[in-house]
């Protein structure tokens, strides 16, 4: 408001005084845009202004000047505003109280590995050395989160620095306080804005100080952690080469009192405990919100599946024998749900370290203990029962910081309990069928070998090689019954839901379970089975060399000509079409599914609609890999090019019936569920392909027919506009008949409730034969589903 008065009291003052004060202002105004002109949105505009002639009865410079000053107000005001939101910005508190709180922890860790790495008399075996190297990439990733707050701090810094720089950098806060006395006013406004500039400069450059400090404080602790890092990753596989030579004695020779710590079996694995409790503890800190949305996904999915249980057994008539199928949920479903969730945390948590990988497999294992009687033979489970045991007994020996010799005559006896278990299996799958038969008998070769390396590893001295092959072999073992339980949970679960909600609207209330098991159950036993592999060349100790050598190899380049490529992005891009084709798969399923409950309604159904839909998926998963693999379209084009000419000579049944397909979609002459006949096929359209469709034939046989076919051949559909259908009968009766009195018994016949009133039934004389009078019956029927049964009774 007092701007505002300003400028109407400076704008009558202006309008008021003699051509040489205007003159003078003049001056000043020419003055301004002859400094600023490094500003060219202000000088044009100004001058559009000054190039105008007379306004309202004033003189051209009286009014070209009353127009700046109402710029120059302006613009002063709008540096006021934009130095309240830098101002506003810059006043934001940088949260560094948990990091000056956790910086002495770095410097006092980076220390004490410093003194483990100067310690060259201490045996470093394979578990120590991965526990080390887990905390370190923890303290990076530590590191790493601070330095992207400072980041983020001195991008915001030099930003406001930036703009302050241009506010400054305008003629307008550089012109003397005579000059500006002219106008009334603003000399004050400018005062106060070069304090406030003055002050911003003062503050960015105290926060820049501090900044710097952090920046230079955490790049030397990330120098250090990384450098001690790369010691213990070049000390593994060091370690991981020498683990095929002879470490001790051989089992027969006397014992060697070098080999190991001094300290008893039992002394080492407390020690060792509390040590992989505290890299536990320190990866449960780090991952704190991973590790509560866990826990609230297992109770909200263990709730939901108790409620589902509730209103099956309430609300359905055959719940016993709904229920009965998913038997372990009903029984269990804390358990159950703990099965079906714990094999996700391999997704959500990365590079856990070691410890905490063999307490969730042990409780992996546990949790299926209660579950193995439903899915397997009863004398397994006792077997279970008695082994299970080992699953810790081995990954606790395993998770030993240092060696001890006795921990090898312990070792001995769990691998010789490891080969019982495999043995004891095998005899009794031989006994009794089952339905992961052939998976218990993997397992068990699985075990009996691991194990007899293993074994065979200790008595000829490779100390090491013994307890990672002891450890793969058990807890692969038991791991994988647990996972192969998690895939057979994971399809009663959707059975439960969808029979749950049966009678609702929801699309799983129109799955086949049957089917819908048939199709994704292989996808869960791909992912099982790569968590069981991932788990066994962990364990082994070579998925970091195998996925260094993969990663190598990816993202290597290669050249043909003038194009460049890795075979990285070419499995990008075969991966995402292949995951997009699936997907369009998936999706149009589901749909076809829904189509086949609406089969009675024409228009509720998709139908060939469906095959757009997976069209668009595939293009747009096709698109999403060019990108993702970073091929350029014009190359596609090229290639596009040289197809055409391949497509003008081998290919073009093939594009015909692809195009085919397309027209067919959008035409929409034939649906799924449609009664059709082309040349000398019918049945029922059971699938609309991208390049042939297939048809269910009556007497239960698929046929599969070209698009182009149904196309350029002539087509019969029966229900392209509805399901009713006229049936035709004629019927022979000797000459002697009375001719009124069979029309009329005809006629009779023919008023059934299944038989249409409208049209109505028509019986006509039709022909006179060598031997009879032929009747033609012509009457309709509401669906083709009846029609067969409807002219039977008719005949009948």
């Amino acid at each position: 408001m007092k701007s505002y008065l300003a400028f109407i009291f400076s704008l009558s003052l202006i309008l008021s005084i003699s051509k040489q004060k205007v003159y003078g202002q003049s001056s000043l105004v020419s003055k301004i845009l002859t400094d600023t002109a490094a500003n060219s949105e202000i000088k044009k505009e100004n001058q559009k202004v000054l190039s105008n002639n007379k306004i309202g009865g004033l003189t051209s410079s009286e009014t070209n000047l009353n127009q700046i000053l109402t710029q120059l107000y302006s613009k002063t005001n709008r540096y006021s505003t934009e130095i309240s939101k830098i101002k506003v910005s810059l006043q934001e508190p940088l949260d560094t109280a948990e990091m000056m709180e956790n910086i002495p922890k770095l410097e006092t860790v980076n220390k004490d590995v410093q003194i483990l790495i100067q310690d060259t008399l201490r045996k470093d075996n394979i578990r120590y050395l991965k526990g080390i190297s887990s905390i370190l990439n923890a303290l990076l990733g530590e590191v790493g989160k601070y330095e992207q707050i400072i980041e983020e701090r001195i991008d915001l810094v030099l930003k406001a620095n930036l703009e302050l720089g241009k506010i400054k950098n305008d003629t307008l806060l550089n012109l003397s306080k005579k000059e500006l006395d002219i106008i009334p006013g603003l000399y004050d406004q400018i005062t106060s804005l070069k304090g406030e500039i003055k002050n911003l400069e003062q503050k960015i450059r105290d926060q820049e100080l501090i900044l710097s400090q952090y920046q230079v404080l955490l790049s030397k602790i990330n120098f250090q952690i990384i450098s001690n890092e790369q010691y213990f990753r070049l000390k593994t596989k060091e370690t991981n080469r020498k683990i095929w030579t002879k470490e001790l004695n051989y089992l027969w020779e006397e014992k060697d009192e070098d080999f190991g710590s001094k300290k008893s079996t039992w002394r080492v694995t407390i020690e060792s405990f509390f040590a992989n409790s505290s890299f536990v503890i320190l990866f449960f800190e780090r991952n704190i919100g991973k590790i509560v949305a866990y826990f609230l996904t297992f109770f909200i999915v263990a709730f939901w599946l108790k409620r589902i249980i509730k209103t099956i057994s309430d609300e359905k008539d055959h719940s016993s024998s709904i229920l009965s199928r998913s038997i372990s949920i009903k029984n269990h479903p804390f358990i159950s749900t703990f099965i079906v969730i714990t094999p996700l945390y391999f997704i959500i948590f990365t590079n856990p370290p070691i410890p905490f990988n063999s307490g969730i497999s042990f409780l992996f294992a546990l949790a299926a203990s209660w579950l193995i009687k439903d899915f397997f033979p009863k004398r397994f489970q006792k077997i279970w029962w008695i082994f299970i045991p080992i699953s810790i007994i081995g990954p606790t020996i395993g998770l030993n910081w240092a060696h001890n010799y006795n921990e090898r005559y312990l070792l001995v006896g769990t691998n010789l309990i490891g080969i019982l278990l495999g043995t004891l299996t095998i005899t009794n799958c031989k006994k009794e069928d089952s339905k992961g038969k052939s998976l218990l008998i993997f397992l068990a070769f699985f075990i009996i070998a691991f194990n007899l390396l293993a074994l065979s590893a200790n008595v000829i001295g490779r100390f090491s090689l013994a307890k990672l092959l002891s450890i793969t072999g058990i807890t692969g073992f038991f791991r994988g019954v647990a996972l192969y339980i998690f895939t057979i949970l994971v399809m009663e679960v959707f059975y439960l839901g969808m029979e749950a909600n049966k009678n609702s609207t929801l699309i799983t209330s129109y799955f086949d379970f049957i089917d819908l098991e048939k199709r994704f159950s292989g996808i869960l036993r791909l992912f099982a089975g790569s968590i069981w592999l991932y788990g066994i060349l962990s364990y082994v100790g070579y998925y970091d060399v195998i996925y260094e050598k993969v990663s190598d190899f990816l993202s290597e380049e290669y050249t043909i000509g003038n194009t460049s490529f890795t075979f990285g992005t070419i499995f990008l891009f075969v991966l995402i079409l292949w995951a997009s084709s699936l997907l369009a798969n998936i999706v149009a399923y589901f749909f076809s599914i829904i189509d086949q409950k609406n089969a009675s309604s024409r228009k509720k159904r998709l139908g060939s609609s469906i095959l757009l839909i997976r069209l668009v998926v595939i293009i747009i998963g096709f698109f999403i890999a060019l990108t993702a693999a970073k091929i350029p379209i014009d190359r596609i084009t090229i290639v596009l090019g040289a197809l055409s000419v391949g497509i003008g000579f081998g290919l073009q049944t093939i594009i015909n019936n692809l195009v085919s397909g397309i027209i067919l979609a959008f035409e929409r002459p034939i649906q799924i569920g449609d009664e059709i006949e082309v040349g000398l096929n019918k049945g029922t359209v059971k699938e609309v392909g991208i390049r042939a469709s297939k048809i269910l034939a009556y007497d239960g046989s698929e046929i599969v027919v070209p698009n182009g076919d149904l196309l350029s051949q002539s087509l019969i559909n029966w229900t392209l506009s509805d399901r009713r259908r006229r049936v035709e009968l004629i019927i022979g009766v000797s000459y002697d008949s009375d001719m009124k009195k069979v029309k009329s018994l005809l006629t009779e016949a023919l008023n059934k409730n299944n038989i249409l009133k409208v049209p109505p039934a028509k019986v006509f004389m039709q022909n006179f034969g060598d031997s009879s009078v032929d009747f033609r019956l012509l009457f309709w029927v509401e669906s083709m589903d009846v029609w067969l049964e409807i002219r039977s009774e008719v005949m009948t």
